[in-house]
């Protein structure tokens, strides 16, 4: 299902946050960001070491990032299969480029025979996204927003998003699904069946009737 995370100028993403979402999306990172003096989106992916994505979210404190952590519903799970996709470009590790495109979701009518070397997301972008232009016409932007898929098109001009965000700890997100790893570990402690409070309260009665009868022969 993969998330896709808009970092804001001035915003960092937590340890435990980045942690969360590759529990959750397993299967790499891409990262990109607009090198102003340059005007180029300097970019990677197929990042799984979860210090390393910490340590260049770190040194990105200061400027606009995307980051999506991949889950994968489709073709294989290795790096090239990884986002961003570099618009009208060959597909590769990392780059210079003034066009990325990054998706959330499942393109069913895209998705690729069993076994394919290539993802639904990959199929999508070499036969649809590399054939329109930018930033997306609002018939466009409509046609691609069915309510399951989430996109996020980062161009020299800004970032383009199809799709419903949330706000999430300074930062926008695709979907939530990673939080559930965040409040595993503030679990509330287990409610006692009905059956356990019966046993209990027998217990508890059987100690207050032994009592009470030890003071009724004091007294």
């Amino acid at each position: 299902m993969c998330v896709i995370v808009i970092k804001p100028e001035n915003t960092n993403i937590s340890r435990e946050d980045i942690e969360a979402m590759y529990k959750q999306n397993p299967h790499g990172v891409g990262i990109s960001y607009l090198d102003k003096n340059k005007n180029l989106l300097i970019w990677q992916k197929g990042l799984t070491d979860w210090d390393e994505i910490e340590k260049i979210v770190n040194e990105l404190y200061s400027v606009e990032a995307i980051v999506h952590f991949r889950y994968g519903t489709s073709g294989p799970n290795n790096a090239i299969m990884c986002h961003p996709f570099p618009i009208n470009e060959e597909n590769r590790l990392k780059g210079e480029s003034e066009k990325l495109f990054y998706h959330n979701g499942e393109l069913k009518p895209f998705e690729p025979e069993e076994n394919a070397p290539c993802s639904d997301a990959y199929i999508f972008w070499k036969y649809v996204v590399n054939k329109i232009d930018l930033p997306l016409e609002k018939e466009v932007e409509k046609w691609f927003d069915d309510g399951i898929n989430k996109m996020a098109f980062h161009t020299t001009e800004g970032i383009q998003t199809v799709g419903e965000y949330y706000d999430w700890n300074g930062l926008k997100v695709s979907n939530l699904k990673f939080t559930r790893f965040l409040f595993e570990k503030s679990k509330p402690r287990k409610v006692l069946s009905f059956v356990k409070w019966n046993i209990v309260l027998k217990s508890i009665n059987g100690t207050i009737n032994t009592f009470t009868k030890l003071k009724d022969k004091i007294e």
